[in-house]
């Protein structure tokens, strides 16, 4: 049986020139429920200050995207599965606070990238360190208030871009405050969203969605590019994924607000469950 699910958007916050007011304006025309939060990290912006606007908004807070590369808060750059220990205690320092500052900010989860581009001689190596440094962070987070997602990525990250090898490292740790989130553009550039789906199974706990062409990490709302979005909510209600659908295309909608068409909030009826 097809699954209703809350819809969500990713929204920017403290970055120059981008009001967080007009932020949740545009969710309240997308009519999301639930949003992601992507802070300018460096600038570390008040984690109070979103809670009580989403609050004010009657939208809730689901996630955070952690620091990644060169998005650091003190880091030079972030790769949790670097081998290179200064580098790699440096990153997990740095998804420490953001762990800190999405419980703060009352979301209950934080989407992780696995690492960056690499090569794939050194896939072993990088998939121990990723490994450890998970295992410090849900140490860290041991309130257990947030869940800890890591992201499939695009070509060229290893591990990172097959859902296939997360989905080993996240059973092989198995813990409840660990779980995969499926981006779908990452998808569509090395498989499809469905097949990634399937593999991540019941460990999938929250989504990244968007379009492109499948050559460019392009972030286009769904139905401007090749995905198959009925092959991809098939998957969902295959792993009996109930969790939010959160679009990570708030800049498009942001620059052209046409986009915001009718065969737009069709395809988000039929991801969410509202139109089946």
């Amino acid at each position: 049986m097809s699954q209703l699910r809350l819809l969500g958007t990713m929204i920017a916050y403290g970055y120059p020139g981008l009001s967080l007011e007009s932020e949740f304006d545009l969710v309240d025309r997308i009519g999301a429920e639930v949003v992601e939060i992507l802070p300018n990290w460096s600038a570390l912006p008040s984690p109070s200050e979103v809670r009580q606007q989403a609050l004010d908004r009657g939208i809730r807070i689901h996630s955070a995207h952690g620091c990644w590369g060169g998005q650091s808060i003190k880091a030079l750059r972030v790769d949790l599965a670097s081998t290179d220990p200064i580098v790699h205690q440096a990153s997990l320092d740095d998804l420490r606070r953001c762990l800190d500052w999405i419980e703060e900010a009352d979301g209950s989860h934080l989407v992780i990238h696995p690492g960056g581009l690499s090569d794939p001689l050194e896939a072993n190596s990088r998939r121990a360190s990723l490994m450890a440094g998970l295992y410090q962070l849900i140490e860290h987070a041991r309130t257990g208030k947030v869940t800890l997602c890591l992201e499939n990525m695009p070509p060229g990250v290893w591990p990172g871009s097959r859902m296939s090898d997360l989905k080993s490292l996240v059973d092989e740790i198995d813990h409840p405050m660990l779980a995969l989130a499926i981006d779908t553009g990452h998808a569509q550039m090395v498989s499809n969203p469905a097949e990634e789906t399937r593999t991540a199974g019941d460990r999938l706990g929250t989504t990244h969605v968007h379009d492109n062409n499948g050559r460019r990490d392009t972030h286009q709302p769904p139905g401007e590019g090749v995905v198959d979005w009925f092959d991809w909510v098939e998957a969902l209600d295959q792993v009996d994924y109930r969790g939010p659908i959160v679009l990570e295309c708030i800049k498009d909608l942001r620059d052209d607000p046409t986009k915001m068409t009718r065969r737009f909030f069709e395809i988000l009826d039929l991801l969410t469950g509202k139109g089946r």
